[in-house]
C-alpha cells in the first residue's frame, strides 16, 4: 500500500476534485497508479442497476486522480465462487481497495477479510465488521415510498383506469423487499390522504435477475390485461424487457395521450423510457427512478482510501437526509408530473426526513 509519505515524496499531480461532498484536494502519482477493482455477482456490468451504478463511481473518481479501476472478466454465479475470487484477489497484494456489492456477500466479505488483514474492503449495500472493511447500506424504501406517492397521482390521473402494479425480479432480495414495501406505503399514504382511489391490480415475480423475455410478457400483460396505468420495475438486468414490454403495450393499445408509464429503480434509468434512449431528448415512459447512490459512497470511499483515511471498522446507513438515496428529478417527465404533485412529494420527503413518517 502506498502511504501518504511515499505519495509526497514521489512525483505528484494535484487535482481539484468537485465530487459528490463538495471541493476535495487529492494527491496521487501519476506513474503508480493505484489499483481498485469492483467485485459482485453475476451478471454485473450490464446489469442497469447495482453494478452499472457502483462502475459510474469508479469511473468518476478515475477521471479525477491516477487510479486504474477493474472488474473481473467474468464474475462469479455463487458466493461460493465470489469467496475463491476474493481470497485470490487478496492474496495478490495488487488492489488498494476491493470494492464488493451487495449484501449476498457480506459474510464472505467477513470470512476473506478476517484471513487478509492488510487488504482493505469496502462492501456496498451490505454489513460485515472488521478493522479492514468499510461498509454501507440504504435506507431505499424511504425513496421508494416517494415512488410510490407519485404512482398515486399518475394512476389516478388515468381516468379510465387508476391502477398501479410492481414487477419485480426475485421474492428473496431483501433490498427488493425494502423497496415494494416502501412504494406500496408511499401509494396508501397518497391514496387514502388525497382520495385518489387508486388500486394495486399485481405484483409479479420474474424469479430471476436477469430474465428480459419473461420481464416483457409480464409487463405487457400487466398494462394489457390486468389494465395497469403505472407500474414499479425493481427488476435489475432484465429492464430492456421492461421496456420492449411498455413497447408493446403502447403498440397493441389505445392510449391517446396516455402512457405505459414505469417507476424504475436502482439506478437513474429515466432516459431509458426515451423514445431513443441513445439520444437523451425527449418525453420519457420512465416517470422517476428510485436509487441508492452507491456511486456517490464508491467515490468517497475512494477518496478516504487514497488519503490514508480509509474508515475501516465504520458502517453507515444512508437515507432521504443524507442525499444519497432518492427519486430522480423528472428530467424527461416534467411535461406530464404536475407542480402539485412533485411539491406533494417533496412534503412527504420532509416528513419522512424529520420524522413524522417513520418505517418498520
Amino acid at each position: 500500500m502506498n502511504s501518504r509519505v511515499n505519495l509526497l515524496t514521489s512525483l505528484v499531480v494535484i487535482v481539484i476534485v468537485f465530487g459528490a461532498v463538495g471541493g476535495i484536494l487529492l494527491i496521487s502519482d501519476p506513474f503508480r497508479p493505484n489499483n481498485v477493482i469492483l467485485v459482485g455477482l453475476a451478471p454485473g456490468r450490464g446489469d442497469m442497476s447495482v453494478t452499472d451504478q457502483a462502475w459510474e463511481g469508479l469511473l468518476e473518481i478515475a477521471h479525477d486522480v491516477a487510479l486504474d479501476i477493474n472488474v473481473p472478466d467474468e464474475l462469479p454465479e455463487t458466493v461460493a465462487e465470489a469467496r475463491v475470487l476474493l481470497e485470490e484477489l487478496a492474496a495478490s497484494g495488487q488492489y488498494e481497495l476491493i470494492v464488493v456489492l451487495h449484501d449476498d456477500l457480506a459474510t464472505t466479505v467477513q470470512t476473506v477479510a478476517d484471513a487478509f488483514p492488510t487488504q482493505r474492503f469496502a462492501l456496498i449495500g451490505g454489513q460485515a465488521d472488521g478493522a479492514n472493511i468499510v461498509s454501507a447500506t440504504f435506507a431505499i424504501e424511504e425513496a421508494a415510498f416517494l415512488g410510490g406517492v407519485l404512482a398515486a397521482f399518475l394512476a389516478a390521473d388515468d381516468e379510465d383506469r387508476r391502477n398501479i402494479g410492481i414487477v419485480r425480479a426475485v421474492s428473496t432480495d431483501p433490498d427488493i423487499d425494502a423497496m415494494v414495501d416502501g412504494f406500496l406505503l408511499g401509494v396508501e399514504a397518497a391514496n387514502s390522504t388525497f382520495n385518489l382511489n387508486v388500486s394495486l391490480v399485481g405484483i409479479w415475480t420474474i424469479n430471476s435477475y436477469n430474465n428480459s423475455a419473461l420481464a416483457r410478457s409480464l409487463v405487457a400483460n400487466a398494462f394489457g390485461a390486468h389494465q395497469a396505468s403505472i407500474l414499479f420495475t425493481p427488476v435489475r438486468a432484465s429492464m430492456p424487457g421492461v421496456r420492449l414490454g411498455m413497447e408493446d403495450a403502447n403498440y397493441t393499445m389505445y392510449w391517446q395521450d396516455r402512457m405505459p408509464l414505469v417507476i424504475a429503480a436502482e439506478m437513474n434509468l429515466d432516459y431509458y423510457g426515451l423514445p431513443n434512449p441513445d439520444v437523451r431528448f425527449g418525453q420519457s415512459w420512465i416517470a422517476t427512478s428510485v436509487i441508492p447512490r452507491s456511486d456517490f459512497v464508491i467515490y468517497d470511499f475512494i477518496n478516504l482510501t487514497l488519503w490514508e483515511e480509509f474508515p475501516g471498522g465504520t458502517h453507515t446507513h444512508y437515507n432521504l437526509e443524507t442525499g444519497y438515496v432518492n427519486i430522480t428529478d423528472y428530467q424527461f417527465s416534467n411535461t406530464y408530473i404536475m407542480g402539485s404533485w412533485a411539491n406533494t412529494t417533496k412534503d412527504y420527503q420532509a416528513a419522512i426526513i424529520n420524522g413524522t413518517i417513520t418505517f418498520p
